[in-house]
């Protein structure tokens, strides 16, 4: 019976590793306040590297505003970590653009020194607002990555992601709908055309009704059965 006990523990204790260290970068991110950066506004730390900061956080302003004014007034107060050069942005496990992480504390957003503008703000902000609508776990469960960049890409006005810019088939955009987690969306090389078929896949969608749906998804429906796309 001991041995058992300590084959079960032993294997517990191997789960709680890993767990941690697949999440390494999005606890490096809740603990930012500890690695030397400063905290200009609420829930924004910024890299002593960053060179306009006031630039920066106009763009998150700016970016919150243009969710708001798509969507409906948003809740989420995402953490938002700025950082000056791609090595910080690796750091934290990010791209020099923008990453977001999700976890049962909330969202934490690093903004590289290429995301630092209103369209990739807004494009995060999006993100971290679908998890604060529908919670940790069913934004784990039902929100289908294909969906959430789509959504995220109608505040994201960059040219390449503009409706008049894209040129792609309706097979592609069936296609990226069977795609199931991030590793297949982000970890080819079409990441570019599962991004542009992301964003027709909910050309058609109403932009006003997203809050209202993410709370019934919230409250036990099924993804599929609330948005029927």
């Amino acid at each position: 019976m001991q041995r058992i006990k300590i084959v079960v523990f032993a294997c517990f204790l191997l789960v709680a590793l890993a767990g941690v260290f697949s999440q390494r970068h999005a606890l490096a991110c809740e603990a930012v306040g500890f690695k030397g950066y400063e905290q200009v506004a609420p829930n924004v730390f910024v890299s002593p590297s960053v060179e306009n900061i006031e630039e920066a956080l106009r763009s998150i302003i700016d970016g919150r505003q243009r969710v708001d004014a798509t969507f409906g007034e948003m809740i989420a107060t995402p953490k938002i970590v700025i950082v000056g050069n791609k090595a910080e942005a690796s750091n934290f496990g990010a791209n020099s653009t923008a990453t977001a992480y999700y976890t049962p504390m909330g969202t934490c957003i690093i903004l590289g020194p290429k995301g630092q503008n209103v369209d990739v703000a807004a494009h995060e902000l999006v993100h971290a607002e679908v998890g604060q609508r529908v919670g940790w776990l069913n934004h784990w469960l039902e929100i289908p990555v294909w969906f959430n960049e789509g959504v995220a890409l109608i505040v994201d006005h960059r040219k390449p992601f503009l409706i008049e810019n894209i040129d792609i088939s309706q097979e592609a955009i069936d296609s990226v709908k069977q795609l199931k987690t991030g590793r297949e969306f982000f970890g080819g090389t079409n990441t570019h055309e599962n991004y542009v078929a992301s964003r027709m896949a909910v050309n058609n969608f109403e932009p006003l009704q997203l809050y209202q749906k993410l709370e019934r998804v919230r409250n036990g429906e099924s993804f599929g059965s609330v948005f029927e796309m």
